[in-house]
């Protein structure tokens, strides 16, 4: 099975360089690819064999993901990984293992961080759609609802008929794209070998508060979850906002976080926009909020 590697980069490259440098020696890896969101050029001490795309804009972690794929469309699946995670041969056999079988779609490692197990498989909770990591079996494949992005290997099959959605730019895209793998009828497998999560550099985190209030309103959306919907805002309304404002307040900010929260709930109840790329506008968080350039 050919397999692409993609690492979708923002910020420092020298975390990107080093899982470029791991991916380039497994044998079941054909192509490393970046997609360098940032603009950044091409670092000297990339292996030779890889890629570096810089699309014309930030795409975000979907969009850029679709477009590596866009460019490598005669292989037959892709690994979506962050550059913080660390992941070897024998694993990626096994997840492609998996993955050949008939009717899935997408299969992750079981994450592990520094404070021991992560999963990378969760479910949404049943009200507030948050997610709430499940612990795996460790000595079998099991379905799961969704995994994560950080480390996701797919059929280029299935993604051809199901995109990643790269209007969510931040976050949920990963969610998103399961559950709509799931209602196309695969499955989505969470393999007990396991991949090691340092801690992410490539994703900045200053506009994270908006994107987390935003994507969840839109996902709820989407699925057509109307009083989840009516709930999470709510919720976010006269619980999260609050905290937010107190927050600054507090540490004498100049109200950012509240600013984010609120534009995210507004926006998050506003129009949607079309799927598949992302808004013109994005990153739309950095209108509130310092976001760093590369």
């Amino acid at each position: 099975m050919k397999t692409v590697a993609v690492i979708v980069h923002w910020g420092p490259s020298q975390p990107t360089v080093d899982v470029a440098e791991r991916l380039e020696s497994c044998p079941s890896i054909a192509q490393v690819t970046v997609v360098a969101n940032d603009g950044s050029d091409r670092p000297a001490d990339l292996p030779t064999a890889a890629a570096w795309l810089r699309p014309a804009r930030n795409l975000g972690f979907g969009g850029g993901f679709q477009y590596a794929c866009r460019e490598y469309p005669a292989a037959e699946s892709y690994l979506l990984v962050n550059n913080d995670i660390r992941i070897d041969e024998a694993t990626v056999r096994t997840c492609l293992d998996l993955l050949a079988g008939t009717n899935i779609a997408v299969v992750a490692p079981t994450l592990v961080n520094g404070d021991g197990l992560q999963a990378g498989s969760a479910r949404l909770s049943p009200v507030l759609v948050a997610p709430r990591a499940r612990r795996p079996p460790e000595d079998r494949p099991c379905e799961a609802d969704w995994v994560t992005g950080a480390a996701m290997f797919v059929k280029a099959e299935v993604l051809r008929r199901v995109p990643f959605d790269g209007r969510y730019f931040l976050g949920f895209e990963d969610a998103d794209f399961c559950y709509r793998v799931r209602d196309a009828g695969w499955s989505v497998v969470l393999s007990p070998e396991r991949a090691w999560h340092t801690g992410s550099t490539a994703i900045p985190r200053q506009g994270n508060a908006y994107y987390v209030v935003r994507n969840r309103l839109w996902f709820a959306r989407i699925r057509g979850w109307r009083l989840r919907t009516l709930l999470l805002a709510a919720t976010t309304a006269t619980i999260v906002l609050p905290r937010a404002l107190a927050a600054d307040l507090l540490h004498g900010r100049a109200l950012p976080s509240s600013a984010l929260v609120r534009h995210g709930l507004l926006d998050g109840l506003g129009p949607l926009p079309p799927p598949g790329d992302p808004r013109i506008d994005e990153p739309r968080a950095a209108r509130w909020t310092a976001w760093p350039q590369s």
